[in-house]
């Protein structure tokens, strides 16, 4: 197997550490998940949205081989007060009309700039399964990520981007942080980690 050089791009579901005290984050499971002679480096921030990664991508690090984007889930909090409208599953289509469009702009012009540093892109579906506290977040989000989730899957599909289904992975209240919800558990970010390996690796 030739050397790998992973980066990790994007936001807190890879940049957890704070999230987990006293555990090992995303970042330094996927050092150790690795094989011997592939190591990984992080650029990912915690709240990052999808703007931010021209930021990012723009100091990658020498011998970078392989570019692994988790981004969306921040962008898609910022229109959460929407759901205060939301009486019925139905309504939620009406309202995400615009922010989709604007999400959709966003994202291809962030993939094509992926595209332009020559890495291998990968990228991630936003999960899903959050144990919100809340039920109406319980209820009414799942559905709302799904729509996001679709303009990711879509965009990368049509630019030939590997999408790796992080809604698919973390799927078990055990796999998100105490401390907050939104972010990957230890148990939920070697999940993601053993997913990006057999993935990526296979390529």
């Amino acid at each position: 197997m030739r050397k790998r050089h992973l980066v990790l791009a994007g936001d807190s579901i890879f940049d957890n550490d704070e999230y987990i005290p006293g555990e090992a984050g995303v970042i330094a499971q996927l050092r150790t998940t690795l094989p011997d002679g592939c190591t990984a480096t992080k650029i990912a921030v915690d709240g990052h949205c999808v703007r931010h990664i021209y930021e990012q991508i723009s100091a990658l690090p020498d011998g970078a081989t392989d570019l692994v984007v988790s981004v969306g889930g921040n962008d898609a909090l910022t229109h959460s007060s929407l759901l205060e409208k939301v009486m019925h599953p139905d309504d939620l289509a009406g309202l995400l009309t615009e922010p989709l469009a604007g999400f959709r702009a966003e994202y291809r012009g962030m993939l094509d700039a992926v595209l332009r540093t020559g890495l291998k892109p990968f990228v991630c579906t936003i999960y899903t399964d959050i144990p919100f506290k809340d039920p109406i977040w319980r209820q009414f989000v799942p559905i709302a990520l799904d729509a996001f989730n679709a303009i990711i899957r879509e965009e990368a599909q049509g630019r030939k981007i590997e999408v790796l289904p992080l809604h698919q992975v973390c799927t078990e209240p055990g796999d998100f942080a105490d401390f907050s919800p939104i972010e990957p558990s230890n148990q939920g970010g070697q999940k993601i980690v053993d997913h990006i390996v057999d993935r990526v690796l296979r390529t």
